[in-house]
């Protein structure tokens, strides 16, 4: 198994490059030995913090779940009130829209013009209402939707921070259980 490994070595130029990484390897396949002994103190090792591992995973995916769910529930309690204030505006808009139909009904140009030199009269508020309205709400809509935004962030930073530093912890201590098994 050494001559194979030394001839790959030499074979990619590993050798000439780095005289170091040979050295290592001969001490690791030397320490190999001591392994084989050591094969069943590992899989204790990896026994025991495996499932560690795959609960900071659960952990980390019931907390991303809840971040997007409670995201997308916001956003669709958001947009569901802002239906109402869309639904006044069209509301609005269609009683102008019914008016100016109404004066494109009329053949006579008098009547016709007269109709809509009323229109403007009569519907100049609306339209500054309509308008005024329309800026409102696009402003809270879209300062609400960035904050449910970040808020989104900052839940799924969280999950995500608490996922690696839990894993951190729990190969921290798998790394010290496999030293200790290595250094007996």
């Amino acid at each position: 198994m050494k001559t194979l490994v030394i001839t790959l070595l030499l074979a990619i130029g590993v050798l000439a490059k780095e005289p170091r990484t040979l050295n290592s390897l001969f001490s690791y396949l030397d320490e190999g030995k001591e392994t084989l002994s050591n094969l069943g103190n590992t899989k204790k090792c990896f026994a025991r913090y495996l499932p560690e591992l795959e609960s900071q995973g659960a952990t980390w995916s019931k907390g991303y779940s809840g971040c997007q769910k409670s995201a997308t529930n916001e956003r669709q309690s958001l947009l569901t009130d802002a239906s109402v204030a869309q639904e006044k505006i069209k509301e609005a808009a269609l009683r102008m829209s019914s008016f100016i139909d109404q004066c494109l009904t009329l053949t006579e140009p008098l009547d016709f013009f007269h109709c809509f030199s009323k229109m403007s009269k009569l519907q100049l508020t609306n339209v500054y209402n309509i308008s005024f309205n329309s800026s409102e709400q696009a402003l809270i809509l879209n300062q609400k939707l960035g904050s449910i935004e970040m808020e989104h962030y900052l839940c799924t930073n969280q999950t995500e921070r608490d996922y690696v530093q839990g894993t951190d912890k729990v190969f921290r201590s798998l790394d010290q259980c496999l030293q200790l098994y290595t250094t007996n």
